[in-house]
This record gives C-alpha cells, structure tokens and sequence, in this order.
C-alpha cells in the first residue's frame, strides 16, 4: 500500500510539475499561441496559475509564476516524500535549491526529448505539419539555432542536435552534483 500511494503521489506531482514547465517553456520560447496544444496547456494551469501571478508578475517573456510553480510541485513532493520516509526533508535553503535544479533537470530533459522527437519525425514524415511537432520544434529552435551556426548543415544533414545533447548531457550531470554539495 505505501509503495502505490509513494506511486501516485509521484505521478500526480510530477504530472502538475511538467505542466508548469511546459507552461513556462511555451512562454520563454515563444511558441504560437494559437497552436491547439498550447491553448490545451494555457487552459489546464490558468486555474493554478492565477494566485502565483498575483504576487509574482511574468518578466519580459518568462512566466516567473509558472517555473515558481513548478518550483513549488517539486518541494512538496520532496516533503511529502520525506515525511512518508520518516526523514528530514532539510531547511528552507536545501530545499529551494532541491526545486530548481528538479525543475531545471525537467527543463532540460523536456528538450533532450523534443529535440529527439522532431528528428525522429523529420526522417519519418518529412516536411509533414502535426501541431505538436509544431510545438516541439518551436520550443526547441532557441538551442537548436545557435548550434546550427557553430555547425552548420553537411550535405544536406544537420549535425548541431549532437552539439545541443552534448551540452544537455553535462548539464545533466552537473546539476545533480551541485544538488549534492547543497545537502
């Protein structure tokens, strides 16, 4: 019993942390707004959003409300997690820090996926339109158009994804040592 409720206190925490990610990466990219899938993800946080945004306002494109949100969903899982275990979950600072990095990691994992996923599609159905591969390739371009001016296409291929899962891959890994260090 208490390995299914850890389960579904996991997933349904986690399901709230990916919408306000996903939130604040339509915003910070600046996906269409228009896009059907978008609009589904406005419509589902809007409820939840609205008493972050009285005290805390957007800044320039980021939806501040929205990564503190997701910033929030990831402590109150530790918490919870912790008081399950029987363990202390750590002061304000330990855990703070526990909730960016969470939501940084669910960032960069949200990429490294989409990433794959659009090149995954651009070999299968080339030139095809579905809107959330739209959404994937919006959300993506402001890795992947750096990279493709540091390696630009050969022959036809483009090679700066590898460039952009090299970076995600030791970012990855950095974090959770810092993680560490703050414990």
């Amino acid at each position: 019993m208490n390995e299914a409720l850890v389960y579904a206190i996991q997933f349904i925490f986690s399901i709230l942390s990916f919408l306000f990610v996903a939130r604040f990466l339509l915003q910070a990219c600046r996906v269409d707004f228009y896009n059907p899938i978008s609009q589904g993800f406005i419509k589902v946080t809007d409820p939840l959003l609205k008493p972050f945004r009285l005290a805390i306002p957007g800044f320039k494109n980021l939806d501040l409300a929205a990564f503190l949100a997701a910033m929030v969903m990831e402590i109150l899982l530790l918490v919870i997690l912790s008081s399950l275990a029987g363990q202390d979950p750590g002061n304000f600072l330990q855990l703070t820090a526990f909730g960016f990095i969470q939501v940084v990691l669910l960032i960069i994992r949200i990429f490294w996926w989409s990433i794959l996923i659009v090149i995954i599609a651009s070999f299968i159905a080339p030139g095809s339109y579905h809107p959330a591969l739209g959404m994937m390739q919006q959300i993506t371009e402001p890795l992947m158009a750096p990279a493709r001016k540091l390696l630009p296409a050969m022959g036809g291929l483009d090679f700066s994804p590898i460039l952009v899962f090299l970076l995600l891959g030791v970012l990855e890994r950095i974090l959770p040592q810092v993680l560490a260090s703050v414990y």
